[in-house]
């Protein structure tokens, strides 16, 4: 009976170690956050230790990209992608996510909770809830994702990214063109991934592949009427299928 009761004391145990979650120790706000008197601190002090990330459940990895404390810098560089890849270079939480094959559809479910003023059910903060959305949405249309999904998941996840930009246009808390480019680069990049005839067969394929490399545009606006009817195409011809 004794030995029952250990065995029973260490699988309890086991199981409690296992629900624990690990979170950034430190985060803006914090008094110990005030007293990092250096960039590079701030960096290390987000960095999730490496024994964290080689039992990352795919739910849990998507919980510490989403709610990386320094998220808000990719929207201070030039071009979104270049945010991006500052992330990247930085914050071991962004190369993981990039490397993982299994993350996909949590990205994807957590972009479908997500409206225009935060998420429905995710307990996530949502301030700054614009650029998180963005963030979220820049994630989302990185190749490394995109090329992880399955069919389905593509498919699911072009038809949620023009619902977020049809609602974006009638929402003036996204008034600018800025706003509404995040969603069509997720269109676009997953028919440009897919290989779609109609999009490499553009007269615009020049202007669209700049746009997707970078998620910026340059020179006027970019050809959005023709992403958007090419994706009303693409989804067409795969509920046919």
């Amino acid at each position: 009976m004794k030995n029952l009761l250990v065995i029973l004391l260490c699988l309890v145990t086991s199981a409690l170690n296992a629900q624990e979650t690990w979170d950034y120790p430190v985060k803006p706000g914090m008094e110990k956050w005030n007293q990092l008197d250096t960039e590079q601190k701030r960096i290390d002090v987000l960095q999730v230790p490496e024994d964290v990330l080689a039992t990352l459940p795919p739910e849990e990895a998507v919980r510490l990209c989403i709610t990386l404390p320094a998220f808000l810098i990719f929207y201070a560089f030039n071009t979104p992608q270049d945010g991006c890849d500052i992330l990247f270079s930085r914050y071991n939480i962004i190369r993981h996510i990039l490397s993982r094959k299994d993350v996909g559809s949590r990205l994807i479910a957590a972009y479908k909770d997500a409206n225009l003023s935060g998420f429905r059910t995710l307990p996530y903060s949502n301030e700054f809830w614009t650029v998180k959305l963005y963030y979220l949405e820049l994630l989302l249309s990185q190749k490394e994702i995109l090329q992880s999904l399955s069919a389905d998941e593509k498919l699911e996840l072009i038809k949620e990214a023009r619902t977020k930009f049809v609602d974006k246009i009638t929402n003036e808390a996204f008034a600018y063109l800025a706003d509404l480019l995040f969603s069509v680069r997720i269109m676009a990049s997953i028919l440009d991934v897919e290989e779609y005839p109609e999009l490499l067969d553009s007269l615009n394929n020049e202007a669209i592949n700049q746009f997707i490399e970078t998620g910026a545009v340059f020179d006027g606006v970019p050809p959005i009427d023709e992403i958007f009817r090419i994706t009303d195409n693409y989804i067409n011809a795969k509920n046919l299928q």
